[in-house]
């Protein structure tokens, strides 16, 4: 019988630049499906809370969108400061890799190197997550098609364009209306929550293993020190100690 040929392992470590492009690419996108999904979840909520009726109510239904909303950019943040974190600890073990690899030394574990932290790419993912408002942002703007799916999955983009223009109507009379384009800068809500936080995570990672480096050189020192006096005292005991011999020799 024929021997099957050993499965060829993918190089994780030092990948090739395009493997490395398209590896990045499916990481941040892997990254903003569960914001998307907070987005869209607290948008179903907001949604909801729009069945306020009366046009005096307006400032109601905006308060309780908007407080939605931010429920979902808070998530949104604390997801991305916690992939600013998890990416940190794949850069300090690259670092090692890059380290031991300058002196001919192999490295071992499941270092990926598409996983490192990078500043932009918190921005990125952001981008990603966004990318439903860009895509039904443009088509409302160029055909005015789709603004119930638009509402249905990027409601957090597509509300504040349906309050402006609930106010420009109440204060122009019907007909008057807004370009949905304005929608797309809504895409700014989760690139600069999930860049920043991301950016944070990577930084309190870092101050924690500089604190933890700093613990264990300090431990080392004290450690040093204690050895260098017990060296010292039991240097001054034997010295007395062949002091008192000499001592009790003249006696004699």
């Amino acid at each position: 019988m024929l021997q099957e040929l050993p499965k060829k392992e993918k190089n994780y470590a030092t990948p090739t630049q395009g493997q490395l492009f398209w590896r990045v690419q499916g990481e941040c996108w892997r990254r903003a499906v569960t914001p998307f999904l907070m987005y869209l979840f607290m948008s179903m909520i907001a949604l909801t809370m729009q069945a306020i009726s009366g046009d005096k109510l307006l400032w109601l239904r905006m308060l309780l969108g908007i407080v939605c909303i931010l429920c979902g950019a808070a998530y949104n943040a604390h997801l991305c400061f916690q992939y600013g974190k998890k990416h940190y600890d794949v850069f300090a073990t690259g670092e090692i890799h890059r380290r031991n690899a300058a002196f001919g030394i192999e490295s071992g574990g499941d270092y990926r190197a598409h996983q490192e932290y990078r500043p932009w790419k918190g921005f990125l993912i952001g981008f990603f997550t966004g990318v439903p408002a860009v895509l039904f942002g443009l088509i409302s703007a160029f055909t005015g098609a789709l603004d119930f799916v638009y509402l249905l999955l990027a409601g957090w983009a597509y509300l504040p364009l349906s309050w402006a223009r609930s106010i420009k109507v109440q204060r122009l009379g019907e007909g008057a209306t807004i370009n949905g384009a304005w929608s797309i800068f809504m895409v700014l809500l989760p690139v600069l929550v999930s860049g920043a936080f991301y950016i944070l995570g990577a930084k309190k990672r870092k101050a924690e293993k500089d604190a933890a480096s700093a613990r264990a050189a300090e431990v080392e020192r004290l450690r040093q020190e204690a050895k260098k006096n017990q060296e010292e005292r039991r240097i001054q005991t034997e010295e007395q100690r062949k002091k008192t011999a000499q001592s009790k020799k003249k006696k004699k």
